[in-house]
């Protein structure tokens, strides 16, 4: 491993930082959202990397999928809108970040059933925000986010490859396994910033 994967990037703000990092990766595969969808992802990876283990269960990280996706679909209004954007977000950030261990060989479920469910979620944001309040921003970008789900976890795919090792392979499959999130840990493999940065 060479130093720049050991290294801790030390930023003076995680949104920043994101939004370089992930306009970078949209003009390196030539992909476009509008600026609402991309301030969105920015926030989400933002938020992600802040995980705690408290926080982790509340994303949806710890139950299935279809218990969340149930959990929109018994709820009403504005835990509704929660259970689906959870749901959304959680299936993003997985088949972005962990799209190798979600289709390993043992896996009884499909890698396409992670995205299906994150298009889902969205695609019914989409509508219930078309009715709550039309041609606003989170209309827009659910809308976009239905569309362009498979572009975006190919941008995500790229921001967690790109710097990709053995080692990050086996923090990542960590994190898969025990639901924890040290972004201490991370940073040092050079995937993230670390937790010294200026407005952490």
């Amino acid at each position: 491993m060479t130093d720049s994967q050991c290294s801790i990037q030390q930023v003076d703000n995680l949104f920043q930082y994101f939004r370089s990092e992930l306009s970078s990766a949209f003009e390196r595969l030539g992909l476009s959202t509008s600026d609402e969808t991309q301030t969105y992802l920015v926030h989400l990876l933002e938020n992600f990397v802040r995980l705690d283990e408290k926080k982790a269960q509340d994303v949806g990280f710890e139950h299935p999928a279809a218990f969340i996706l149930c959990e929109a679909l018994s709820s009403a209004g504005d835990r509704r809108i929660e259970a689906y954007r959870r749901l959304g977000d959680a299936s993003l950030f997985s088949c972005g970040f962990f799209e190798e261990y979600l289709d390993r060989s043992n896996s009884v479920v499909p890698l396409d059933y992670y995205r299906k469910m994150g298009r889902t979620a969205y695609s019914s944001l989409q509508d219930l925000m078309e009715f709550k309040a039309p041609g606003g921003a989170f209309h827009i970008i659910y809308d976009e986010l239905t569309q362009k789900f498979d572009t975006v976890v190919e941008a995500f795919r790229f921001l967690a490859t790109r710097r990709e090792s053995p080692s990050c392979a086996h923090l990542l499959e960590q994190w898969q396994k025990t639901g924890k999130v040290d972004a201490e840990d991370w940073a040092k493999m050079g995937l993230f910033p670390g937790k010294n940065s200026g407005d952490a």
